[in-house]
């Protein structure tokens, strides 16, 4: 929760329009709190053990990245590979390709989750890869036993590269959504990609009525703007455009 990111302002307003407030005194106030990857600053990215700390913290909304396994789960991971935050290296030592990487769509759920994660700059060990099932399904009985209404905020990674190991990530998201009850633009939940054809996709083609988030690292031309504006909820550009 320490790391500010693209998009941080823009889903503040957002969520703020939402009503979405989430503190646990429902004091009324000017801002919300999101957890990127979770209590990122304390504990490995993307962790369930992440995701609980935030919301006990007191995150209004958290943030889950999220890419695809080999035999077609989703996972909350940040990176499309693995060796910066788990153990893969000494655990499929054979399994890099040919760039030296390890890819997590080269890889089974079942085998994902015999690695260990750890912190990008720690030693921490000992956490598990999360789904986007389980982390769903933990803010679901957080807000279910609390009376809080904590948001979910997904990123979908790389749509294309997934597309390219035909993989259709922004339909499997949005069916795992919709499973769980998120189907309406008043949700607590926010959906961003840094791909536009994408984000236009699930509105259109997929049929969604979720909020939606176009993110970008550069200024957006004012005739796109307004041709998104339409159908789209907020943008996001990096903090140093602001």
């Amino acid at each position: 929760m320490r790391q500010l990111t693209l998009a941080v302002l823009a889903l503040l307003s957002l969520a703020l329009c939402l009503g979405m407030s989430g503190q646990p005194d429902e004091q009324s106030r000017d801002f919300v709190v999101i957890a990127h990857r979770g209590a990122s600053g304390y504990l490995p990215e993307h962790s369930l053990a992440a995701y609980a700390m935030a919301y006990a913290l007191g995150a209004d909304m958290i943030e889950p990245d999220i890419v695809a396994t080999r035999d077609g789960h989703l996972v909350c991971l940040h990176d499309l590979t693995l060796e910066l935050t788990t153990n893969v290296a000494s655990i499929f030592p054979d399994r890099a390709r040919e760039d030296g990487r390890w890819y997590a769509i080269d890889f089974d759920l079942a085998e994902l989750k015999t690695l260990e994660k750890h912190g990008r700059d720690s030693t921490d060990a000992g956490y598990r890869i999360a789904t986007f099932d389980e982390m769903l399904s933990l803010i679901h009985r957080l807000n279910t036993r609390t009376g809080r209404t904590v948001g979910v905020v997904p990123e979908l990674k790389h749509p294309a590269f997934h597309a390219e190991h035909h993989f259709d990530l922004a339909l499997r998201t949005i069916e795992t959504l919709h499973a769980m009850g998120y189907t309406d633009r008043n949700d607590p939940i926010v959906l961003q990609c840094f791909d536009l054809d994408t984000l236009r996709r699930i509105r259109f083609d997929l049929g969604s009525d979720l909020s939606l988030m176009y993110l970008s690292g550069e200024l957006i031309p004012d005739k796109t703007l307004r041709s998104i504006g339409a159908w789209c909820q907020a943008i996001g550009i990096n903090r140093k455009l602001v």
